[in-house]
């Protein structure tokens, strides 16, 4: 990694394509802004891509033609927010940057955005470079103190291994096996129940229901005997088979009997 102080190496921070710059007029008073308003934004002087380049400590916004790469202004950045870089009064997409030549003659222009988007990296780019810088340092100055003061190098490093001998006690939820069984049973209880129905709580009696006073609970009663057609038996050839169909027919009347004798259970 490149030095802080190596201004042979260069990183580029930003570019955008197409901004617009103007030429503004001066500053009305010292305490009051530039405002985007007073510049004809319709009409502005030049088109240019921007790049914002680090150069060791340096730090340069530099326009370029577009088209050509030529190279148009260049607005060295000190430090940000600074005279160098200053936001207008009206817009957060305009901005007024001092640019400078190589004499050291110095103008101030305006440049503007497209988009907000635009101008928010814009900010975000000169921001990191200085972020940069200062942790640069930081790191730096640390590593002095360090080598200058050797007591810096026998500092004890903090040790979190375990000790010999010394345990930690961690608590993991696991079910055992007769848990298991006891989570299924009251599963399947709780999917016999309806939804939206509590069940009764235990030890209760379900209440039985009886019909309103001075209601006549009907009675259900028997059909009517219906007698069977009788089917005409063959011609008798003796007097013994004349009598066997007496009796078959006395039995079917009194098993018919007893059938229909046996529905009181029916009533209510």
């Amino acid at each position: 990694m490149a030095s802080i102080n190596d201004d042979s190496y260069e990183s580029i921070g930003l570019v955008k394509p197409e901004v617009y710059v103007y030429v503004i007029p001066p500053r009305q008073s010292a305490t009051r802004k530039h405002r985007a308003a007073d510049w004809k934004l319709e009409s502005p002087n030049f088109i240019c891509r921007l790049k914002i380049i680090s150069k060791g400590e340096k730090c340069l916004i530099r326009l370029e033609d577009r088209n050509t790469g030529g190279h148009f202004a260049t607005c060295p950045v000190e430090s940000y927010p600074s005279i160098a870089v200053e936001n207008v009064e009206d817009s957060t997409r305009y901005f007024v940057i001092r640019v400078q030549n190589d004499n050291g003659q110095q103008a101030f222009l305006g440049i503007g955005f497209n988009d907000r988007s635009d101008s928010f990296d814009f900010n975000v780019a000169l921001q990191d470079h200085f972020k940069y810088l200062k942790q640069a340092k930081q790191i730096e100055h640390e590593a002095e103190q360090t080598a200058n003061n050797p007591s810096h190098q026998q500092q004890p490093k903090l040790d979190l291994s375990f000790k010999e001998g010394q345990t930690i006690k961690i608590n993991l939820k696991s079910s055992l096996p007769g848990d298991e069984q006891t989570k299924k049973t009251v599963k399947n209880a709780n999917e016999s129940i309806v939804p939206g129905i509590l069940p009764p709580p235990p030890g209760s009696l379900i209440p039985k229901l009886t019909p309103p006073p001075g209601s006549i609970v009907p009675k259900l009663t028997p059909p009517p005997i219906s007698t069977n057609p009788k089917i005409a038996p063959p011609a008798p050839s003796s007097s013994s088979s004349s009598s066997t169909t007496t009796a078959t027919t006395t039995a079917a009347t009194n098993n018919n009997s007893s059938v229909h004798s046996d529905l009181s259970w029916m009533q209510f």
